[in-house]
């Protein structure tokens, strides 16, 4: 496993000097094309290997991408389909060095214990959309172990209603290794980052399945949080079933 640890340093490296010195100066489109190269990348040293159904809308966008949350790895799946800035909990912040670049790469981080911060983080939300970059986040509001899809929190459910957002549904399901009983990609419980990637690097290879929806405007979808969370929990559920 040794090889394999000092390979994923070495891209994480590449990582680190990428963002602090090219993407500051970069355009839009070429920040996607190395945040998706660099995505694959990890990927590929975490030999898991992504199944894609559907495909990435035609249209201009921006699109608030809404997903199932199962890993931490699930940013860089996407990622690795089409670049969208997250919203993430705040405590990913802290997190070593992917921390920092999900910062640097323009992460909107959530404090989940504050309402202020919530109102604060649904006009952030706008204003990226405004400015024409896609988003993404995870209506659970947290990880699930992949078997089922928990409910969708409605917190954030408020900007999209009051922007008239293009929302993307998509899922996600990761498969079980032959001869093995479950992944070793949920991200549950008390397991903390460090953990959960050398249990990653001490499994076999992998496989993730993102099926993508199609776009909806959130109030074709409902008229409060509550009507649109509901809805898109269903979306979300018949897409993870089609896989």
């Amino acid at each position: 496993m040794l090889p394999r640890i000092l390979r994923l340093l070495g891209h994480i490296l590449r990582a680190v000097l990428t963002t602090a010195l090219v993407l500051p100066w970069c355009s839009r489109a070429r920040r996607r094309q190395l945040i998706c190269h660099w995505s694959r990348t990890l990927l590929r040293h975490l030999r898991l290997t992504v199944q894609v159904q559907g495909a990435w809308p035609d249209g201009p966008g921006p699109y608030l991408l809404t997903s199932n949350h199962i890993s931490w790895v699930d940013i860089f799946v996407i990622h690795s389909v089409h670049p969208v800035r997250f919203v993430s909990k705040s405590e990913v912040r802290h997190w070593p060095v992917f921390g920092w670049l999900a910062a640097q790469t323009g992460t909107l981080f959530l404090s989940r214990s504050s309402r202020r911060q919530t109102l604060e983080i649904g006009k952030a939300m706008i204003q990226v959309l405004q400015a024409g970059d896609d988003l993404g986040f995870f209506p659970e509001s947290t990880t699930s172990d992949g078997t089922t899809i928990l409910p969708f929190k409605t917190a954030l459910l408020q900007s999209p209603l009051d922007c008239q957002a293009t929302l993307l549904p998509v899922a996600l399901r990761y498969s079980a290794p032959q001869g093995h009983e479950e992944s070793a990609y949920p991200f549950i419980g008390n397991m903390t980052f460090t953990e959960s990637l050398v249990r990653i690097l001490k499994s076999p290879p992998s496989q993730v399945t993102l099926s993508l929806g199609t776009p909806l405007r959130a109030t074709e979808l409902g008229t409060d949080r509550r009507q649109l969370a509901l809805q898109l929990h269903t979306l979300t559920q018949r897409l993870r079933e089609s896989m």
